[in-house]
């Protein structure tokens, strides 16, 4: 069926099969909505935060002091649990780290430059011209190397070739 252009609209775009990009797979959206249904209408995540983190109102009670706070839940915690409040902050450390990941996403790793990418060549600019911190202009600046460090290097006439000689015809 042909649809009639509307001015001031560009057609839809027809794409190929399957689903667009960046939608969600239908699977993981049933399973999380069921879960959020069967269980308090908390996601597993957010459950996990419920154990591991201490609140707002929970950071209040203990004066603002962290540590008390997580603490004073670990006690809780080990109290509702049965168990020594060592293993209560050991459960809360370990639902921390679980949700890490989440809250803190690990940066990308930094590609390493190809060979043909990285420069053969580092040039660096320094005015001459009267009046700037290498030198008044009309001889060796400020910034040049001093002579007692040049008289132990030496140019091989192989470098001296390769600076004052274009390296092909094309160059010249």
């Amino acid at each position: 069926m042909n649809t009639p252009a509307l001015p001031g609209l560009a057609p839809a775009v027809k794409r190929g099969p399957g689903r667009p990009k960046g939608s969600g797979n239908k699977r993981s959206g049933d399973l999380q909505r069921y879960v959020e249904a069967v269980y308090g209408g908390m996601t597993p995540g957010q459950q996990s935060a419920q154990i591991g983190l201490v609140t707002a109102k929970e950071l209040r009670d203990a004066g603002g002091d962290l540590m008390m706070a997580m603490a004073v839940k670990a006690r809780g915690l080990a109290a509702m649990l049965g168990c020594e409040g060592k293993e209560a902050w050991l459960l809360m450390q370990r639902e921390r780290a679980d949700l890490l990941p989440y809250i803190h996403q690990k940066r990308g790793q930094k590609e390493e430059a190809a060979p043909g990418d990285v420069p053969t060549h580092t040039y660096v600019a320094i005015p001459m011209e009267a009046g700037t911190a290498a030198g008044d202009g009309q001889g060796a600046g400020e910034w040049d190397t001093p002579p007692d460090l040049l008289e132990y290097q030496s140019v091989s006439d192989d470098d001296a070739k390769q600076v004052t000689e274009p390296k092909s015809p094309d160059d010249a």
